[in-house]
């Protein structure tokens, strides 16, 4: 009981402090290819990097649409009371909490002969999601897990879908440029990926229903309906955490970016690129956590269900009063978290541009799919960009947080930002904060001017 009440406690504090993206508005610079590409396979080829070393880098993003966190920043930092200090948004829309921290190891980038470029290096990833959560669920299981007789009355034919996927990648990438004529080009990219796994688990119930019924002061029934749920978590955790390195799964990233430049020069006008990333899966072992349950309709006196204490009794002891329970076993599947990735890249002046991405999840929760997912995020990012500085001030929407503002900055290959900051010091409420921080070290282009034809006219268009 204890195990499987600290697994979903972890789940659940840790929706409190929820990652997106990564690199949000950091995420793309004609002068970085390793994160770039990051976001498009084709966008390291396309930039001005001849090649980069990565050392390490890492990002972090909190947005949810349950929890906020109430007070400005420097006052949480010296005087942090979970009561006072974390609210609950009780709007009566469904929840989604979501879970995902990025770290970037060692990478390399190199061009070669200017058209052809290769990429390489590692990468971990933790990502959990909670999706299309009835709201009265959330909280009975947030503020009364303990105690199952303080659950608010009923829920009725809910849904609900649940995911953690923490793996590593090892990754590989090639990108060509095509030149379509003086001023257009297309850049393509792929990557593919081999995963091994280190932590996973699915959650997903349907026709979930939770009744109480109250006879008299001292007697109440639970029934639960005809629920039905399956949890599968991974063999890792059984008898403490046992990681074993091996392939669990494979992924890919696919890109292109089309180029339209200046005139008489090599900086472009404009980018517009498309991408599909992280698509695959990671295979893993049920352990002995995992657990299938199907209600019998049938009303259970609540004494059958807590001790003495008033606190819920063992939970296979709960779920085999009110239905049956069995433990699958076997291997099962999850998805990595893909997403469909649209930019433009537009120059406004010299050293001036505007980014915006749109970042589209391609799942529907609503048919009990249970992946780890990265969320639907809109971000639009002026720059100022020189080949040793960028300075970001990131602007972006996104289905859990909302609306946030930030700032980031480049210094040849060390880059720090955070797409939140401004919002989170302007606001005495919000239910988002990020950080990201990447080091690393490499050579670009050294000039933007291309070879004029000496028929052409000097004058500067577009």
């Amino acid at each position: 009981m204890k195990k499987n009440k600290l697994l979903l406690g972890l789940l659940l504090i840790s929706s409190s402090m929820l990652f997106g993206q990564s690199f949000l508005g950091g995420h793309f610079s004609t002068k970085d290819a390793i994160l770039s590409n990051s976001l498009n396979p084709a966008a390291g080829i396309a930039g001005d990097m001849k090649w980069q070393v990565n050392l390490i880098g890492f990002s972090t993003e909190a947005g949810n649409n349950y929890f906020s966190i109430n007070g400005k920043v420097r006052d949480l930092a010296r005087n942090f009371d979970k009561n006072i200090n974390v609210g609950q948004n009780l709007d009566g829309k469904r929840k989604q909490l979501h879970v995902n921290l990025g770290i970037l190891g060692p990478s390399g980038f190199i061009r070669i002969k200017k058209n052809n470029a290769i990429s390489f290096g590692v990468k971990a990833k933790a990502v959990a999601t909670f999706n299309d959560i009835n709201q009265d669920f959330v909280y009975s299981m947030y503020n009364h897990f303990e105690d199952i007789l303080q659950w608010l009355p009923n829920f009725t034919d809910e849904r609900a879908t649940a995911a953690v996927n923490v793996y590593h990648e090892f990754y590989a990438g090639y990108a060509r440029s095509f030149k379509l004529g003086e001023r257009h080009a297309l850049h393509i990219g792929a990557t593919a990926k081999m995963t091994t796994n280190v932590f996973n688990a699915q959650f997903v119930a349907n026709n979930l229903n939770f009744n109480k019924v109250f006879t008299s002061a001292t007697d109440s029934f639970i029934n639960v309906g005809n629920t039905t749920f399956d949890l599968k978590v991974s063999n890792t955790i059984d008898d403490g955490f046992h990681y074993k390195f091996g392939v669990s799964g494979f992924g890919f990233d696919v890109g292109a970016i089309y180029e339209y430049k200046l005139k008489n020069s090599n900086d472009h006008f404009i980018m517009v690129g498309a991408s599909v990333n992280d698509l695959g899966f990671n295979t893993y072992t049920l352990g002995k956590n995992s657990r299938s349950f199907i209600g019998n309709g049938r009303n259970i006196p609540a004494e059958n269900l807590v001790d003495a204490d008033g606190e819920t009794i063992n939970l296979d002891a709960v779920l085999d009063s009110l239905g049956t329970r069995t433990n699958p076993t076997g291997k099962t599947k999850i998805k990595l978290p893909t997403t469909l990735n649209v930019f433009a890249d537009v120059r406004v002046v010299k050293m001036f541009y505007i980014n915006a991405n749109f970042q589209f999840n391609p799942y529907t929760f609503k048919r009990g799919t249970p992946v780890a997912n990265l969320p639907v995020d809109i971000t639009i990012t002026p720059r100022f960009e020189s080949r040793i500085v960028s300075v970001y001030m990131p602007i972006n929407y996104n289905q859990y947080s909302g609306f946030n503002m930030g700032a980031g900055l480049r210094v040849g290959q060390f880059t720090l930002g955070s797409s939140s900051i401004i919002t989170s010091f302007a606001k005495k409420k919000f239910t988002g904060v990020d950080f990201y921080m990447n080091v690393g070290f490499g050579k670009s282009e050294k000039g933007k001017k291309a070879k004029k034809d000496k028929t052409e006219k000097t004058t500067t268009m577009l």
